[in-house]
């Protein structure tokens, strides 16, 4: 008999200590939310490359979060790689004003300013800031 008070004794105790442990630390479901719901970064990053499809960036350009390797333009992540991304926005509205080297002027389509509203241009720029890295 005094064996079974011992351990019913010990399961109270382990018991208690762990319902203790998830009122301090909230079950384990905020840590659960944090880690199943998308960071900002993320999401932008999803958005961005919703745009990228949309506008077609992947039948002429390499660009590997974006699983796409055509060869009209350049390779994104070797050629924007540091730049800040008020070059990488300039460069989608106004690709006359530079080209990377051994792709010429005038290939990219000079209207995308039009085409991409603000809010959604800013998402690609970011998409593709984030997928090249600094």
């Amino acid at each position: 008999m005094r064996a079974a008070t011992v351990a019913a004794g010990a399961l109270t105790c382990a018991a208690a200590a762990m319902v203790a442990a998830a009122l301090v630390t909230g079950g384990g479901k905020e840590e659960e939310r944090a880690a199943s719901a998308p960071t900002p970064e993320a999401a932008a990053a999803r958005a961005g490359k919703a745009v990228w499809v949309a506008n077609g960036c992947g039948s002429c350009h390499t660009f590997a979060p974006a699983n796409a390797h055509a060869t009209i333009g350049p390779d994104l992540a070797a050629t924007l790689k540091g730049v800040p991304a008020s070059y990488i926005r300039e460069s989608i509205v106004a690709p006359s004003t530079a080209a990377a080297p051994g792709f010429g002027i005038g290939v990219m389509p000079e209207d995308y300013a039009e085409r991409i509203p603000p809010a959604e241009l800013d998402r690609l720029v970011a998409f593709i800031r984030a997928g090249v890295g600094d």
